[in-house]
């Protein structure tokens, strides 16, 4: 497939097709990259050994935020 045709592609998509398509792109970029892995790792480990925030608390952040339009 050309890159017109990527373009064309693209151009056709709908908004969460679009969507979708960035999130993987941005996954395959992201995908050999040890720094990254490695952070997330840590990431993850934190979040497992009590650090991360719950589900709920997540969601009455994200409500709250929503709220004040943010």
């Amino acid at each position: 497939m050309s890159t017109v045709e990527i373009k064309a592609s693209i151009d056709s998509m709908s908004e969460e097709e679009r969507f979708f398509a960035k999130a993987y792109l941005h996954h395959l970029n992201r995908d050999d990259d040890v720094e990254y892995w490695l952070a997330l790792d840590k990431r993850v480990e934190r979040n497992r050994s009590g650090h991360g925030v719950t589900l709920e608390t997540f969601e009455r952040l994200h409500y709250a935020l929503e709220a004040e339009g943010r």
